[in-house]
């Protein structure tokens, strides 16, 4: 069983996961970094609470068990928070293409670079 000071860090930490998913959902940037902020000083706390090295076998599983649970939130948040920066950017590049790097070398006008000799026929003799 774990102690009532675990059990609340885990809850607190089980609904700021929550409350980061409605954050990365609605796309607002200050509610986002504000609900990040929050979970990693829970994480921070919960990482310094001299309790969790003193559980025995069977807490260790359920604290396991739940830790793992969060973790795959988190982990579904960050490929959520991937696919939204891969939108922003696509829709940055089409809004304001000079933001795009180029992918083949600048031209040298709007026709092209002039023709280059290969060199092989320097001296023509009859």
């Amino acid at each position: 069983m774990l102690s009532a000071q675990i059990e609340k860090q885990l809850s607190e930490i089980e609904q700021q996961c929550a409350v980061l998913t409605a954050a990365v959902d609605s796309g607002e940037p200050v509610a986002l970094e504000a609900a990040s902020t929050q979970l990693r000083q829970l994480a921070v706390d919960l990482s310094r609470s001299q309790e969790v090295a003193h559980l025995d076998a069977q807490a260790t599983q359920a604290f396991k068990t739940r830790l793992q649970k969060v973790v795959g939130g988190i982990a579904a948040q960050r490929g959520s928070l991937a696919r939204r920066a891969a939108v922003v950017e696509r829709g940055l590049n089409a809004m304001v293409p000079a933001t795009r790097e180029s992918t083949y070398g600048q031209a040298a006008g709007p026709y092209g670079a002039a023709a280059k000799q290969s060199g092989a026929f320097k001296l023509l003799t009859a």
